[in-house]
């Protein structure tokens, strides 16, 4: 029984590990694509925007979370309960999109 529990968690962890690479890939190329159109008209403040381009993911996330909590997680009991879901869903966006927003920057900075 143990090596069919084992198997499923390498499964897991591998559907995980692909879904954070094509993360990692589309984050790099929108940074690209949209650094590209703002040196095309000579905006070359492009650092932060590189940044906040595929640090946006984190956004979508948040609001998720929030639709989570409204919508699917009536078991909560009262709102100290929901306002430590939204304090560590907080912490989470912040570490996504720190590190989206890097992989976006490097991506640019690298091809610039």
């Amino acid at each position: 029984m143990s090596s069919i529990w084992m198997g499923r968690v390498y499964y897991v962890f591998g559907f995980l590990f692909i879904v954070m690479i094509l993360l990692v890939v589309v984050c790099a190329e929108v940074s690209l694509v949209l650094t590209y159109m703002h040196l095309c008209v000579e905006d070359w403040k492009w650092w932060w925007k590189s940044f906040f381009a595929s640090g946006s993911v984190a956004i979508y996330i948040f609001l998720y979370s929030i639709n989570y909590l409204v919508f699917d997680l009536k078991s909560l009991s009262g709102p100290v309960s929901a306002t430590l879901y939204l304090g560590y869903s907080l912490f989470m966006v912040i570490a996504i999109m720190l590190a989206t927003g890097t992989v976006g920057f490097l991506s640019s900075f690298w091809q610039n």
